[in-house]
């Protein structure tokens, strides 16, 4: 029966996106959610219903090119020129390498897995630029995101308690943790694998954090804090490490960044402050160490050590993955999927390793040239942003707060890809990240439409 919804879902989410221009949104963060148990229940636990919420994005991209093909540059090129020339070299490295990879290794999946990593944000950007056309639809689509994850933090905890069910733990074997001097469990929940649990639950924690900072009362921020505890809880639990320095990451950046824009502290942001740190200090002094002795304070431990070791990670996963990856695929690369996930399943040879990293998979599957193209185009990417952010600062500054918390999340992913980039090969994440990312390109239109009247 639960199957059977699913697919009733994924049939109405994809009509919509073939119908609809707008008001999809929220059935692809349904699908998104929904996917990995419902595969969980299926013989065999199909890899290809990962990508479902994929097709649901796939129907509104056709939409989009069926209603007004001209439209789908408008992203990168109605309020800016500096993107298309450099955009257009990323697509054409893109193309070169998959042809490399195809011709090298004769394998279209291996191709195909490796081009969605690239393709799939840039496919979102395009689609949210269109659907998010006022400031409230993203809002709400972080409400809904949140929502569904605060419910996948209660299973990872129900899992931690002895809970039971086909809907919970990991695909596959499971992955076991060495540390601590022990073998700790990773908890996945509701979720195929507790790195992607991991993922979503952080990803909650900072979007939590904007909504409160956006528009938050008294009676809310204790909810709010309420939920963040919850989910903070469970990260810990899934054994990965890296949501938490994520989570720091995104804390530290967000408030100065805020400030630059708005050019001084609002009262709402002290008052947040203040009470943030007050619940800080009681979770510090008080919560946790309660949990001594207990299993749960292994956790806990993992969990912490994730700042001592954050300069090795970097420096080996990170910087010292470009060296790997030059060594064994030369200049010029390997072509498209030669350090995705799952790619030894298809050809043998050279493949993985420094994946791991996020340049070092860059430089394994586009070559050396790819470091100058994606540093161009993120430096393009990040001048448009800047001045859409100045364009709000200075006709809707109420909301600033929203849009630079958008912006800073995206930030506080980059350390994370650097030393990781495996969850960033799922296709949920690549189209949560693209829609964020096509909302604050979409900025110009939500501020005309405000100023216009057209839109709350």
């Amino acid at each position: 029966m639960l199957i059977g919804a699913f697919f009733v879902l994924l049939a109405y989410a994809c009509f919509r996106g073939l119908t609809r221009d707008v008001g999809v949104v929220a059935l692809v963060v349904l699908v998104g959610f929904t996917q990995d148990p419902a595969r969980k229940l299926l013989a065999g636990e199909p890899v290809m219903m990962t990508i479902m919420v994929g097709i649901v994005v796939a129907c509104m991209a056709a939409r989009q090119l069926l209603v007004n093909n001209r439209a789908v540059a408008d992203p990168f090129s109605k309020w800016t020129d500096s993107i298309m020339p450099v955009l257009g070299l990323y697509l054409a490295l893109i193309g070169i390498q998959g042809a490399h990879s195809l011709l090298r290794y004769g394998s279209p999946l291996l191709t195909g897995l490796g081009a969605i990593f690239y393709i799939a944000p840039l496919v979102a950007i395009v689609v949210a630029y269109s659907q998010f056309q006022r400031f409230e639809v993203a809002r709400h689509f972080l409400l809904l995101f949140c929502l569904l994850a605060l419910i996948t933090s209660a299973s990872v905890i129900y899992s931690y308690l002895g809970g039971e069910s086909p809907l919970l733990g990991e695909v596959g074997s499971g992955l076991i943790i060495y540390d601590q001097g022990t073998i700790l469990k990773a908890y996945s929940g509701l979720m195929r694998s507790s790195e992607i649990a991991s993922w979503h639950m952080g990803a909650s924690v900072c979007f939590m954090v904007i909504l409160i900072v956006d528009r938050g009362s008294t009676s809310t921020l204790v909810i709010t804090a309420l939920g963040i505890g919850l989910l903070m809880a469970a990260i810990i639990l899934t054994g990965r490490r890296k949501m938490i320095l994520q989570i720091v990451i995104f804390s530290s950046i967000y408030f100065p960044l805020l400030r630059y824009y708005q050019g001084r502290l609002s009262n709402r942001f002290l008052s947040i402050a203040v009470i943030g740190s007050v619940v800080l200090s009681i979770v510090y002094l008080w919560f946790l160490p309660s949990f001594q002795g207990s299993d749960y304070d292994l956790y806990l431990a993992r969990g912490v050590s994730v700042f001592a070791d954050a300069g090795e990670r970097f420096s080996t996963l990170g910087l010292g993955s470009i060296y790997w990856a030059y060594e064994q695929h030369g200049f010029f690369g390997g072509g498209l999927g030669v350090a995705s996930q799952g790619s030894q399943h298809f050809v043998e040879g050279n493949v993985g390793g420094a994946g791991e990293g996020g340049i070092g998979k860059l430089v394994s599957e586009l070559g050396l040239v790819a470091l100058i193209i994606v540093s161009w185009l993120a430096i393009a990417f990040s001048k448009h942003i800047h001045n859409c952010l100045g364009l709000v600062a200075s006709s809707v500054p109420d909301k600033l707060p929203f849009a630079v918390g958008i912006l800073v999340f995206l930030l506080a992913n980059v350390p994370t890809f650097i030393v990781a980039s495996q969850v960033y090969g799922d296709v949920f994440v690549l189209i949560i990240l693209g829609f964020l990312a096509g909302s604050l390109f979409a900025l110009p239109n939500q501020v005309v439409n405000r100023l216009q009247g057209n839109h709350p």
